[in-house]
C-alpha cells in the first residue's frame, strides 16, 4: 500500500498511521541529526513532523500529490523551527563576543541570544566550547584560562582565537535557513 493510501486510511483507522511512522522515522531522524547535530533536537523535530503530517494530512493533495516530498518539506520546516526556538530571548553573550573581536560583525550580533549561543556551543562541543565558555560566558582572562586548563598563556590565546572562528562558522551555518 502506498504512503498516500495509508495516510488516507489512517483517518478511518488511526492505528494505520504507525505504518507511516515505521516507514519514515529512521530516515527523518537521520536527516534531522545530520542537520541539527543534536539527537534531542532531531527527535523533537521528527516528532513535530509526524504530528503535522497527521494534523494536515486531510488537506494533503490526493490527486497527484506525492507523500514523500510533502513530508520532507514538513520535516525541513520543523528543523528550521527547532533552530529558531533558540533565537527568541535576547542577552549579551554574542555582543560580548563581538566586542572582543572584530571578526564578528554587527550583522551576526543582531537578533541573537544566550539560548541560541548555547545551541551553537552544543554543536561545537569539546574543548572549543569549553574555551568559549571560559572566555566569553564566565569572563575569564587568558591568564586564568591558562591556569584552569594547565596550558601556556599563549596557547590559551591561540585556542580562544581558533574556537571563536569555529563558533562563527557554526553560527553562520545555522543562522542561514536551510537550502536543500
Amino acid at each position: 500500500m502506498s504512503d498516500e493510501e495509508i495516510l488516507k486510511l489512517s483517518y478511518k483507522r488511526p492505528h494505520h498511521f504507525s505504518e507511516l511512522f515505521d516507514r519514515h522515522y529512521k530516515r527523518f531522524l537521520k536527516i534531522a541529526e545530520q542537520t541539527l547535530r543534536s539527537k534531542d533536537d532531531a527527535e523533537d523535530a521528527v516528532q513535530d513532523t509526524f504530528i503535522k503530517i497527521y494534523k494536515y494530512g486531510k488537506k494533503f493533495p490526493i490527486n497527484g500529490g506525492k507523500f514523500r516530498p510533502w513530508a520532507n518539506t514538513i520535516l525541513k520546516n520543523c528543523m528550521a523551527d527547532q533552530i529558531n526556538k533558540y533565537k527568541n530571548i535576547s542577552v549579551t553573550f554574542v555582543e560580548e563576543m563581538g566586542d572582543a573581536s572584530d571578526m564578528l560583525s554587527e550583522e551576526y550580533v543582531i537578533n541573537d541570544n544566550q539560548n541560541y549561543a548555547r545551541f551553537v556551543l552544543d554543536k561545537i562541543g569539546g574543548k572549543a566550547a569549553e574555551i568559549i565558555n571560559l572566555r566569553y560566558i564566565l569572563g575569564k582572562s587568558f591568564k586564568e584560562i591558562s591556569r584552569i586548563l594547565n596550558i601556556k598563556n599563549s596557547t590559551a590565546r591561540v585556542r580562544v582565537h581558533r574556537s571563536k572562528k569555529m563558533f562563527i562558522e557554526i553560527y553562520k551555518k545555522f543562522n542561514n535557513n536551510y537550502e536543500y
